[in-house]
């Protein structure tokens, strides 16, 4: 019988602690928290249990970003990807974001990042907006190219190889691809061509 009470202890301990590592389950909690809050007139930790929930919540949408994050196109390898949520500075930063990171031939690095919310969410309509003084560029370096049916501005220097990507998916998703020591933007397209922009644009 003693045995069987400590089993069942241990299986209530575990599933206290898999509930507390799960951050739907603790925005949840804070959200539930803050309404008690409110009733009892604690508004400025109420605030403070929503904050939170939000943060958790951007925790979310950041794992799920790390599935958008695509395979290294041919003469690439994916280096490493990571995701993060933002908390109260979301409204100014984004609230979520991923990035892969990918190495080359003769050193050469892209960095393929995805942000939703925030200024960093709507990069691609800045860069849109930047595109239609294209041709006012002295190496004519900037255009605007069609991805997926998705509008992006293109920006490569062939000097030093360089170049940025970025393409709004969503009206708060945006998609930057930035290379260094690249041959081509042919190279910078392929990156976003991997990826499935349709269903990013309806994901967040």
């Amino acid at each position: 019988m003693k045995k069987l009470i400590m089993i069942l202890v241990f299986m209530g301990v575990m599933v206290n602690l898999s509930m507390a590592d799960d951050p739907k389950q603790e925005a949840m909690d804070s959200l539930s928290t803050a309404q008690s809050m409110i009733k009892q007139g604690n508004i400025n930790k109420a605030v403070e249990e929503i904050n939170y929930a939000l943060s958790k919540l951007n925790e979310v949408s950041a794992t799920k970003m790390l599935t958008f994050i695509p395979e290294a196109p041919e003469g690439f390898t994916l280096e490493s990807k990571n995701s993060q949520g933002m908390g109260q500075g979301a409204s100014m930063v984004g609230n979520a974001g991923a990035e892969g990171h990918y190495i080359g031939q003769d050193d050469s690095r892209v960095k393929l990042s995805i942000a939703t919310g925030g200024v960093t969410g709507k990069l691609g309509s800045l860069a849109s907006f930047g595109s239609m003084f294209a041709g006012m560029s002295q190496d004519g370096g900037v255009k605007s190219v069609r991805i997926q049916g998705f509008t992006g501005t293109l920006q490569y220097d062939t000097n030093s190889k360089s170049g940025n990507l970025t393409i709004q998916v969503g009206e708060k998703t945006s998609v930057q691809v930035e290379g260094d020591n690249v041959a081509s933007d042919k190279i910078l397209k392929s990156f976003a061509e991997k990826m499935d922009l349709s269903k990013l644009s309806t994901s967040f």
